[in-house]
């Protein structure tokens, strides 16, 4: 029959409603509202009216469609929901894994069903055998599915993703337009304003594959004059190349930088420009064809030692910059500190140039700030034990707004901000931080950058929006390097950071106990049909006639001896032939038995019964 009229028959079979077109009407309903779900996310429209959509798409077009054969109409609406799938899976935004997810197991179920429904839709040949169950095989091949998709999704999809990712990209060209309109956390500068208020929005910058959370930093400010931060040098040199990839300048009193373990990271940019090589701490290297200057303090502005100069002095040359699609790699260092290993580190040595350099707090630094920090400080024997002090104590005095006043016309902003204010933002807080540390005598600096945004569960990469950037405090920690706290952002700890925490990477840790269990439910599902059978002859070797039982239990002699029964042989023709594998005549009267008890209208006799009955007890070993 051609497609047509198959479909045709489909069609006219869906006024009845156990038609089996309905049924793949479901799964495809599924399949395409998790395709509208994600693609309503994109641009910015609730998911329910993106689901809503999608299914009804799926009931029309499988169900209420009469130009096109079912068939056909099903497998490209499948098609074009796929290529949403793959178009909207790509853009950087809300974590659509789960939906993804939904979508490949609704769309495979629902190509699964498409030839059950096709299949029931054509007429049987004559004599031909009965398709089974529509709701058994349906269960049976959902859970097989199932388990496949669940087995891919967690094996497969982090290391392709990985693996097909670009580490390096040129992107386009930003423009002075691109520039002029950029974010203030995305562009270089020597100097940072308190008085000025950031820019958030919910808009992507970038995106981040790495193994685990971090600052993203990507600026860092020493000398604080109580309204403004800057840097107490300028120097900077102009990076060379090695193959692909270009060393950065090391913080000579990082010691993460120098000995620190490995961990790399790739960044796509999402924004239309930045110049700020954003990375966790400690970056030693970058791949990336754009060229790079570097600081002493182990940062790197992107573009020329001219064209860095000249966007710090607002003459903008954006064209060596980053731009959106552009992608580098970074491999940084940390030596993973802990909370025990922070607090061993507090009593080493400490450097006389970094303590002239990072305890600095200048002449604006009231006297009630200073004795602020030595207050809370007081009883806390170590340096990271003085730190997590103050952090707990802004914490609970301080607020954070973005609408808090900009401190206009205030000769010391952490001063209005401890003992006015106590409302600001990230940078006011952070500043604070900065100032009543090295107020006791802690060396401390301002960090700049982005705390790690969201963490899509499915490929494990982190999603950062404007919203994210942010300021902290470095602190100094004798044998460790520079480790950055903050009361109002949850970035733990190198050495406390391995896990994300998402059902994914939770899955994956316990990869092997999944496997097994995905394992046997396919197997089970596999095997449900031959288990259900074997258990129903078991139920007619107990309960079912006698005729049946013997003809069982003559067929499993057979079987042992190497001489199963054809399906074309009656039980007569099938003991007959018995007869000369075992050498035993009476197997004969066996087979006359089964044939009289089967088909006379009395049956077999009792005495017949039991011969039989003591011919195939005395076959058995």
């Amino acid at each position: 029959m051609r497609d047509g009229s198959r479909a045709r028959a489909g069609r006219g079979q869906r006024a009845s409603a156990g038609s089996p077109w309905r049924l793949v009407a479901v799964p495809a309903a599924i399949a395409l509202g998790a395709v509208g779900a994600v693609a309503a996310e994109r641009v910015g429209l609730p998911a329910a009216v993106g689901a809503g959509a999608g299914a009804l798409a799926a009931v029309l077009s499988v169900l209420a469609l009469p130009s096109i054969p079912t068939r056909r109409a099903t497998i490209l609406l499948l098609g074009v929901g796929g290529l949403g799938a793959l178009r909207h899976a790509a853009f950087p935004g809300a974590d659509s894994s789960f939906l993804l997810v939904v979508w490949a197991a609704g769309t495979l179920f629902a190509l699964l069903l498409v030839d059950r429904a096709d299949a029931e839709s054509t007429p049987l040949l004559q004599g031909g055998a009965a398709l089974s169950g529509r709701l058994r095989e349906a269960t049976r091949s959902a859970v097989v599915l199932g388990a496949i998709v669940a087995v891919a999704t967690v094996a497969l999809v982090p290391p392709i993703t990985q693996r097909l990712g670009r580490h390096v990209w040129p992107g386009l060209v930003p423009t002075a337009g691109d520039s002029a309109s950029a974010a203030p956390s995305l562009r270089s500068s020597n100097e940072l304003d308190m008085r000025s208020r950031p820019r958030l929005s919910k808009k992507v910058v970038f995106t981040v594959d790495a193994p685990r959370a971090d600052f993203w930093r990507g600026e860092t400010f020493d000398r604080w004059d109580g309204q403004t931060w800057t840097r107490s040098t300028h120097a900077a040199e102009q990076l060379a190349r090695a193959g692909d990839t270009t060393p950065l300048v090391l913080d000579p009193f990082d010691d993460s930088a120098h000995r620190g373990e490995p961990m790399r990271q790739t960044f796509r940019i999402e924004a239309s420009f930045s110049d700020v090589v954003f990375a966790a701490p400690s970056p030693v290297s970058v791949e990336t064809d754009k060229p790079l200057v570097g600081r002493p303090d182990g940062t790197a502005c992107v573009g020329t030692i001219e064209t860095c100069a000249s966007r710090f002095s607002g003459s903008e040359d954006p064209s060596a910059s980053l731009g959106h699609g552009a992608v580098y790699t970074v491999v940084s260092r940390s030596l993973l500190p802990t909370e025990d290993a922070l607090r061993a580190a507090a009593g080493g040595p400490v450097p006389t140039s970094l303590l002239e350099q990072y305890t600095q707090v200048p002449a604006s630094t009231t006297p009630r700030v200073r004795a602020l920090a030595t207050l809370i400080t007081k009883d806390a024997p170590t340096t990271y034990d003085k730190i997590r002090a103050i952090e707990t104590w802004l914490g609970a005095h301080t607020r954070y707004s973005i609408n808090a006043p900009t401190s206009q016309g205030v000769a010391d902003v952490v001063d209005d901000f401890l003992f006015h204010t106590r409302l600001g933002w990230c940078e006011q807080i952070s500043s604070s931080m900065v100032v009543l540390a090295r107020a006791v005598g802690i060396p401390a600096r301002l960090a700049t950058g982005f705390v790690p945004g969201d963490r899509d569960r499915l490929t494990g990469r982190f999603i950062v929006r404007e919203r994210d950037a942010h300021a902290w405090a470095e602190v100094y920690f004798p044998g460790v390097g520079w480790q950055g706290f903050d009361p109002t952002a949850s970035v733990p700890l190198a050495g406390e950071a391995h896990s994300s925490g998402s059902w994914l990477e939770a899955a994956r840790r316990h990869a092997l106990v999944f496997g097994i269990l995905a394992v046997v439910a396919v197997v089970l599902a596999g095997a449900a049909p031959q288990l259900i059978a074997r258990g129903r002859r078991r139920a007619a070797r107990r309960h079912g006639r006698w005729a049946t039982r013997t003809l069982d239990r003559i067929e499993r002699a057979g079987r042992k001896a190497g001489r199963p029964r054809a399906p074309s042989e009656t039980p007569r023709e099938y003991a007959s032939a018995l007869v000369s594998v075992f050498e035993d005549g009476r197997l004969a009267a066996v087979g006359d038995a089964l044939d009289t008890d089967a088909y006379g209208r009395a049956g077999a006799n009792a005495d017949a019964r039991a011969a039989a009955d003591a011919v195939l007890t005395s076959l058995s070993p």
